[in-house]
């Protein structure tokens, strides 16, 4: 039996963080004395970051050329360029601060994403095995496991069950990745599509036969011949045109 535990993820989340970030920035930034508040806000410089991690690129405004927090990822980047906004502020209008969301660049609207998520979980698989002691089988299941032939289901080493079970108080972990194009499905999506077009097979021909059955024993050919493309689909090869 195979355990497999997932790292839980850390409680802390994204806009906790961003907060106690801002609060820190303010104090550290904080104003001289002798600055007149048309001088304190007429500063302002507009960042420009990309996330080395996720390849994320977004802009913000800030008083200073600090790091942020990318928006995908969490990771905290410093920013690449850093220029002065020019205020247009007068004595006796001052300039009114846009919000971070007014900020929001056309990069960062309709991208594709790769979401995932991970869950802690149990494989369990059971064989039957004929010893003489239960160490005995054991080590007899454990030299086919390391050999790779624990899931040949043979007569001396039938396959009774195999089996995922999650864990109790699992974790749950989601990730959201940025790509530029959605990658092509692995290994296991294409063996369910396998199995799901063998299954739709395999329901074709008993529904083939049971309605030649019907008609006193002959099979209409067209039944069959729409099951062809979904035979080579289960095997996994390219679809050949029948020729009638």
């Amino acid at each position: 039996m195979s355990v497999i535990y997932l790292q839980e993820p850390h409680p802390a989340g994204w806009s906790f963080l961003r907060f106690l970030e801002d609060m820190t920035m303010k104090t550290i930034n904080q104003p001289s004395v002798g600055a007149t508040p048309a001088e304190i806000s007429a500063v302002r410089y507009l960042n420009q970051y990309r996330c080395p991690y996720c390849q994320t690129e977004w802009e913000d405004s800030w008083d200073c050329g600090c790091n942020d927090r990318c928006p995908d990822c969490n990771k905290e980047i410093e920013p690449y360029e850093s220029a002065l906004i020019e205020s247009e502020s007068s004595e006796t209008e001052l300039p009114v601060d846009e919000p971070t969301s007014a900020n929001v660049t056309v990069a960062m609207v309709n991208r594709l994403f790769v979401v995932s998520y991970e869950i802690d979980y149990v494989h369990r698989v059971s064989v039957g095995v004929t010893a003489d002691s239960p160490k005995a089988a054991q080590q007899i299941a454990e030299q086919a496991f390391n050999d790779g032939t624990i899931w040949d289901d043979t007569a001396a080493m039938p396959l009774l069950s195999d089996e995922y079970h999650e864990v109790e108080d699992e974790s749950l972990v989601w990730e959201s990745v940025t790509v530029e194009q959605l990658p092509e499905p692995d290994y296991s999506v294409r063996q369910l599509k396998k199995e799901q077009a063998a299954m739709r097979v395999c329901r074709g021909l008993v529904e083939a036969y049971q309605q030649g059955e019907a008609n006193g024993g002959s099979i209409d050919w067209e039944d069959l011949d729409q099951l062809i493309p979904l035979a080579f689909q289960a095997l996994g090869k390219p679809v050949l045109e029948i020729q009638s």
